[in-house]
């Protein structure tokens, strides 16, 4: 028997569910407290890399994953008008015979593994908050939104980068703060040419990315960089994303451009990053995914540590009797790891911001931060 018996997830997001998903694997009873609805779920698409994959593999998530995404081994830079300028594969860290990475539009993600969840015992609560948390030597109990109160061994705070668990836990002074960054995100038809991972380059330095997240769909993304967080009003949000497209005359980016305001969706998010420092735990109380961890998406690995986390954390509470020195063994896995991560992407993105440096100094800081997502967990 290992360190706990039953758990209350705070959060239905990437983490908490594949958390739930991973517990009820090592027998664990889990309950999971969701404050939205399900039909809630929005979003474009997210991408997970080889260390990602190779998580969800060994929990045995990897398949219906690759089923409901596109994977993808090709990593291209393309001048404006898309004509090749680099080319390269992306190796296959977790397995030789399948893709490097995948893309999956984030509502079908979420489907998933709240399937897997569910499948697996668990039980989720959705629309539902928690109003109040105490916890002492034996366990934590919270009061719920709709008056029922529930008691566990353990709370995970999978509920995110602005997470009430944390403020109320850990206190007010560890907050996200604004990196000067932020992304806009636009779901179209995927083209053929629309093969993997591809940076199209104008000459005045704007770029415009695309991932594949289906047969059918990509994404495209466009980072800008302000000192203040960005704010587009709603009724000139399409016009605003013609004129990121505008300068590029690729055929897709073209036809991309023409579809703006017939129902794809587009959404934008500032980067506000945080990185919790050691320990991510306070007695019965445990942070994991971007509670713990907001990353700029430089490294497109914001939900890849989730995952890592998930599975990582019922490692060791399987692996130890005692709680203490099963979170303190989470966060020793964890915390280096992920840190690693944070400061290579934050890096990149300072450097976006305010260059100082020649390309290969960027390029030379993916490389790095791939070769160290490749190691093991």
């Amino acid at each position: 028997m290992g360190a706990v018996k039953n758990v209350i997830v705070l959060g239905g997001g990437i983490g908490g569910l594949t958390a739930a998903h991973a517990l009820r694997r090592i027998g664990v009873s889990v309950r999971v407290i969701e404050m939205g609805d399900r039909s809630d779920r929005i979003g474009t698409g997210i991408t997970l890399l080889g260390n990602a994959l190779r998580a969800l593999a060994e929990l045995e998530l990897v398949e219906a994953c690759l089923q409901g995404g596109h994977g993808w081994d090709v990593v291209s830079i393309r001048d404006a008008a898309g004509n090749p300028l680099l080319q390269q594969f992306s190796p296959r860290i977790w397995d030789p015979d399948r893709p490097a990475a995948l893309g999956i539009m984030r509502p079908r993600l979420g489907q998933i593994l709240e399937e897997a969840a569910r499948t697996s015992g668990a039980e989720i609560a959705f629309n539902t908050t928690v109003t109040r948390i105490d916890q002492d030597a034996e366990g934590v109990t919270v009061q719920l939104s709709h008056g029922e109160t529930d008691r566990a061994d353990l709370l995970i705070a999978a509920d995110g980068v602005y997470s009430k668990t944390r403020q109320q836990i850990f206190g007010e002074e560890f907050k996200p703060h604004y990196a000067g960054q932020g992304v806009w995100r636009y779901t179209v038809s995927r083209t053929e040419a629309m093969d993997g991972f591809i940076l199209y380059r104008h000459p005045t330095g704007r770029v415009v990315g695309a991932l594949p997240l289906s047969k059918e769909l990509c994404y495209l993304f466009f980072l800008e960089t302000t000192d203040e967080k960005l704010r587009v009003a709603q009724d000139q949000v399409c016009h605003y994303v013609r004129n990121l497209l505008a300068p590029f005359t690729a055929p897709e980016l073209i036809q991309a451009a023409d579809l703006v305001g017939e129902g794809n969706h587009i959404s934008y998010r500032p980067f506000d990053v945080l990185m919790m420092p050691a320990p991510w735990h306070r007695g019965r109380v445990v942070l994991l995914g971007d509670s713990a961890h907001s990353l700029t998406p430089q490294m497109t690995s914001g939900g890849g540590m989730a995952i890592e986390d998930a599975l990582v954390l019922a490692q060791e509470l399987r692996r130890s009797r005692d709680l203490e020195t099963a979170l303190a063994g989470y966060c020793v896995r964890r915390e280096e790891r992920v840190k690693r991560i944070y400061d290579i992407g934050y890096a990149i993105c300072n450097e976006e911001r305010n260059p100082m440096h020649s390309r290969e100094y960027q390029i030379g800081l993916l490389r790095e931060g791939y070769a160290f997502l490749s190691a093991p967990v």
